[in-house]
């Protein structure tokens, strides 16, 4: 015969008690990583906007400056591709440099102005799925549309208009 004590009951008490916190503390920490790990992805998300935004426009930007001189930037289409065309002199010899987007990426092709252009050369600059150029009175507006579909805009007034010419 087996008969249970009051000290018996305290020590299931506290058993129960013991495991119940150690579930709430598995529970909490459970919802503390997926919360954090949420929150990762929202920022992860923001940065990469910030990149398009910032970074890709940045470059872009960058490139149609340094080729800022008259007769050096053209909006060209090139079969189905509308391709900003920036030129330059090297050692006495012409270049250019063919930026597009292929619908996946926004890509940069050099070559020189006698060699045809050809997508399939471009080096990856960054990802989007859509970049339109437009260039009015010396003012060069670019547009980006990133994967998820937002709009990234931007413009350039080009010295080289006040010159006569772009």
């Amino acid at each position: 015969m087996s008969a249970r004590f009051p000290a018996d009951k305290r020590t299931d008490l506290r058993g129960a008690f013991l495991f119940a916190l150690l579930a709430a503390f598995a529970l909490l920490s459970l919802l503390v990583v997926i919360i954090g790990a949420r929150s990762y992805q929202g920022i992860n998300s923001t940065a990469e906007q910030a990149f398009l935004s910032r970074t890709g426009m940045s470059y872009l930007v960058g490139k149609v400056r340094g080729a800022d001189a008259t007769g050096q930037i053209e909006i060209r289409k090139e079969g189905e591709l509308t391709v900003l065309t920036l030129g330059q002199e090297l050692e006495g010899e012409k270049y250019l440099t063919y930026i597009y987007c292929d619908g996946a990426q926004v890509r940069e092709y050099f070559a020189q102005a006698d060699v045809a252009f050809s997508p399939d050369y471009g080096e990856k600059i960054f990802d989007a799925s859509r970049l339109t150029f437009s260039l009015e009175g010396g003012l060069l507006q670019i547009s980006i549309v990133d994967a998820s579909g937002k709009t990234h805009a931007g413009a350039v007034y080009l010295h080289a208009a006040k010159e006569g010419g772009a």
